[in-house]
């Protein structure tokens, strides 16, 4: 039994399934940061334009002008 442990804590095949899992949680983690940061900049555009297009019946352009 003694030798069937240390095999099992020196053998490398299982180290796949933490690294894999590692590197499995840095990539999600980095993919939801690029979607969030791209999200953010098109509501920010998608405000600008919506500013840009808002004209009054007096023809001053944005809100309240």
């Amino acid at each position: 039994m003694n030798k069937k442990i240390k095999a099992f804590v020196t053998d490398e095949r299982g180290m796949q399934t933490g690294e894999y899992m590692v590197l499995g949680t840095v990539m999600a983690a980095g993919s939801i940061g690029a979607v969030s940061t791209v999200r953010d900049g098109i509501v920010d555009q998608f405000a600008g334009l919506t500013d840009g297009l808002n004209v009054d019946t007096d023809g001053s352009v944005g809100e309240g002008g």
